[in-house]
């Protein structure tokens, strides 16, 4: 079960630690106690503060984040959590993406765990949370992402949260340090896309 978990849009004074926590799940020595590090396939940078500001102030774009509610010993999906605005808000900081409207889809984007609290769910909770948001804010049909073609272990764990491949490649940007830098010339991103639950009611 995944660690007691609030979802919720970040806000501007909060885009340094979502940054660092991006950068912890893919690269530097943090991200080797994750399964979702791509530091063999590229380096630099995944994210830094003035990028996630950024994708704050577009239109049709929201940065969402995971913080703890009751503590790391605690279990359950927490609908409360204590100081999400406070000093220790970083710290409580588990996970976080970034959600764009692209026509009646929601792109899913930056998504990232805390290496160390990898495979408890909390990836699991963040997705759900994120598709909610899409179909309640945007009334989004499906959620799409994309993800390097060289982690066939990450396409396997997106596939069993109900992702399918679209059959769509995009080359890595390799233009821009910012998302980092290729370390082989073959990377590839790979579309895949799931449809959207139903609204609860």
């Amino acid at each position: 079960m995944p660690t007691s978990l609030t979802v919720r849009p970040a806000t501007p004074d909060q885009a340094e630690a979502v940054a660092a926590l991006a950068n912890s799940a893919y690269r530097g020595e943090e991200s080797r106690h994750g399964w979702t590090t791509e530091e063999s396939l590229v380096g630099g940078q995944r994210a830094d503060a003035a990028m996630v500001r950024g994708l704050m102030e577009q239109p049709d774009s929201v940065v969402l984040i995971g913080l703890d509610t009751h503590g790391l010993e605690t279990h359950g999906l927490g609908q409360h959590a204590p100081d999400t605005h406070g000093p220790d808000a970083a710290a409580r900081l588990l996970a976080c993406c970034h959600l764009e409207r692209r026509g009646g889809s929601g792109y899913l984007g930056m998504f990232a765990v805390r290496p160390r609290l990898q495979g408890q769910g909390t990836g699991r909770a963040m997705l759900d949370a994120a598709e909610t948001y899409a179909r309640d804010t945007w009334d989004a049909r499906s959620i799409e992402l994309t993800v390097l073609d060289q982690r066939p272990e990450l396409i396997a764990w997106y596939e069993r949260c109900g992702f399918r491949l679209t059959g769509e490649r995009h080359e890595f940007p390799d233009d821009d340090e910012r998302f980092g830098v290729p370390q082989r010339p073959d990377l590839e991103l790979l579309a895949m896309a799931r449809p959207v639950g139903r609204r609860r009611t």
